[in-house]
């Protein structure tokens, strides 16, 4: 009976806590939430993200994507980052590889060094065959640290 006793213990310990962090996790999204649609970019953001990821919400890509958006109008080079990689990858949102140029370069361009590379990887892809301006971009991707650049530099110069 004792073994059974703390094994109820133990069990009704992790349900408590587990339910308290669910009611954490809504409640720092419903914070979020709360400053996002006062056109906090940053918290547009953090909303995005945590639809993205199922945290204190349930999990949707085309809310994600809404909110993202909504931070990627405002400047954030993240926010376009992942818009530009939704449309990349049809996340949320139907496959435009022409906005998906855009955003990236929009973020590229304030020197965000993932989108200086899925930059490069988009313009040296079949759709744009820009190797030029692929090459550019891979080059300041990896002069910013960004190391994964560097294969696809000698993959580029092979062309």
């Amino acid at each position: 009976m004792g073994i059974y006793f703390k094994s109820t213990l133990l069990l009704l310990a992790l349900i408590v806590s587990t339910q308290a962090l669910a009611t954490s996790k809504q409640a720092t999204f419903e914070r979020k939430l709360g400053l996002a649609q006062t056109g906090n970019v940053e918290a547009q953001y953090d909303v995005a993200y945590l639809y993205t990821k199922g945290r204190g919400v349930d999990e949707d890509e085309e809310e994600a994507f809404i909110w993202y958006n909504k931070s990627a109008d405002q400047g954030l080079d993240t926010g376009q980052y992942k818009v530009g990689m939704a449309y990349l990858k049809a996340v949320g949102v139907d496959k435009d590889l022409e906005l998906a140029r855009v955003w990236l370069q929009k973020s590229a361009g304030q020197g965000y060094p993932p989108a200086q590379y899925q930059l490069g990887k988009l313009l040296a892809s079949k759709h744009y065959k820009d190797y030029d301006g692929a090459l550019a971009w891979l080059q300041k991707a990896q002069n910013s640290g960004y190391e994964r650049a560097a294969s696809e530099i000698r993959k580029l110069k092979r062309k």
